[in-house]
């Protein structure tokens, strides 16, 4: 049953037409932020320590983790478009929170932490519900296998949106830049660094603004249950469907071995992004070359969205999957050498490929199994159990940078801070590949241990895949 978001009724098709635009909308304005070229240091710069910041990014994980599966159930009670909408909202409130962010004292830490459970709560409220939104539109539409190539379009257009948010984020925030850049035009404004760090905020809250316009465009396309008027029910509702959802993943190995593998590769790609801005300053390359490393990870993005789409066809899911731990491996052994200057960022290449290869094929094979009805709803366990993955990784990197702290205090003292957050990283960095490596290859051995198979034999598998089902009846009852 399509509910139209206006008066005349649109056709299956214009909602399709219409989902899809929103959907490429939403995603680049929601993910597209001018502070992700200078994510580390910005924290960093506020004054916070280096254990602080992994802390808060356990705590930001964490609250997507609490609300995820909620959000979900609830999408696919109430309607995706309901929480895709407050989604954008709560960025709007978490990036007005930080530009009236202040700079050192002991009101950062807290401040901090209610901004990473905002963000938290407005990735829990349209993870899977804005994909959701979509893909049940197209069979309507007779666009059943229009999926794939909307996945492509989203990775261009987020690789060609990254490359000028990049660009210009990193740029406005490096007072050397900004200078220069007024004396150049004949101006003798001295912009200070609390300033410009001010800068990218800003710019961001004018994003989260047009992403609220965006969400409005959805149309659901799914009929919900009408029991929604009391908080009680819809909590009890929304409870049955989380459990009912999560014995079907546990019915279905392929959506096991999908999401245990895409929490495992997906936790160690995103360390890196979380100190990525940190490593070129260890690197020694200033803060306003990260916009240019993040236009070239657009630029490489592009042509991988080509080859991952030639690839979902043409080589097998385990294969697929394989390709992108041997990137993972590779990054994270090459980063770990810290060869200094511009040589040092070669090494990222692998992390920035297996990123972007990782989510599409993850998207792919766990539509594949997942029934309508539930949908969101599995999706959702998806974003819980890799984002809990995400936070256990960004605590054990805390607890590794207080032990190495207590260990080299010697070393470290005297240090100027900024010193001391990159000595630290050069020495956290070596044990991640190993620690990659042992993971990745226990999976696989348990896998062909506990199902006697690989990802593409499961995925091939008629009672694998078709494990995550729910009877319309079944929803209704309840």
């Amino acid at each position: 049953m399509i509910r139209p978001s206006s008066i005349h009724a649109l056709s299956p098709e214009a909602v399709a037409a219409r989902n899809i635009q929103a959907f490429l909308w939403f995603r680049v304005l929601f993910n597209s932020r001018f502070y992700y070229p200078i994510f580390t240091i910005l924290f960093l710069d506020f004054g916070l320590t280096i254990e602080q910041f992994a802390g808060l990014n356990a705590l930001w994980a964490a609250s997507i983790a609490i609300f995820e599966v909620p959000s979900g159930a609830l999408a696919d009670r109430l309607g995706r478009r309901r929480l895709v909408v407050l989604a954008s909202w709560l960025m709007v409130i978490e990036m007005a929170l930080l530009c009236l962010m202040p700079i050192g004292g002991s009101w950062v830490w807290p401040l901090m932490a209610l901004n990473r459970v905002i963000s938290g709560l407005a990735e829990a409220c349209c993870s899977g519900a804005d994909e959701a939104l979509v893909y049940d539109a197209l069979p309507e539409a007779g666009k059943q296998e229009a999926w794939t190539r909307v996945l492509a379009r989203l990775m261009r257009w987020q690789s060609l949106t990254f490359m000028g948010v990049a660009l210009m984020g990193a740029a406005v925030y490096s007072p050397d830049f900004m200078n220069r850049a007024l004396r150049t035009v004949g101006s003798e404004i001295h912009l200070s660094k609390e300033f410009c760090m001010r800068i990218p905020l800003v710019l961001n809250l004018l994003m989260a603004l047009t992403c609220v316009v965006s969400s409005l465009r959805f149309t659901d396309t799914r009929e919900h249950a009408p029991n929604t008027s009391g908080l009680h029910a819809l909590i009890r509702a929304s409870y049955h469907q989380m459990l009912d959802a999560a014995r079907g993943i546990l019915r279905s190995p392929a959506a096991i071995v999908i999401i245990l593998t895409g929490l495992l590769y997906d936790s160690f790609i995103r360390l890196y992004y979380s100190i990525g801005s940190n490593y070129y300053r260890l690197l020694g390359i200033d803060e306003q070359w990260n916009g240019l490393i993040l236009t070239v990870s657009s630029l490489i993005g592009l042509g991988t969205a080509f080859v991952v789409e030639k690839l979902l066809g043409t080589a097998s899911p385990s294969r697929n999957m394989g390709t992108v731990a041997i990137l993972i491996f590779l990054g994270l052994t090459g980063i770990s050498l810290i060869i200094p200057g511009w040589a040092g960022v070669i090494f990222v290449v692998p992390l920035w490929l297996a990123m972007r290869s990782l989510h599409y094929f993850i998207s792919q094979y766990l539509n594949r199994v997942s029934s309508p009805s539930t949908r969101a709803t599995v999706l959702s366990f998806k974003g819980l159990t890799m984002n809990l993955a995400y936070g256990a990784v960004m605590l054990m990197y805390q607890l590794q940078t207080w032990m190495l702290r207590g260990t080299h205090r010697g070393e470290l003292s005297g240090l100027p801070k900024e010193s001391v957050d990159t000595r630290l990283l050069a020495m956290a960095m070596p044990w991640w590949p190993a620690v990659f490596g042992v993971l990745a290859l226990g999976l696989v051995i348990w896998v062909r241990v506990r199902f006697r198979s690989n990802l593409t034999g499961l995925l091939m598998d008629k009672t694998s895949r078709s494990g995550i089902h729910l009877e319309p009846g079944e929803l209704s009852a309840r």
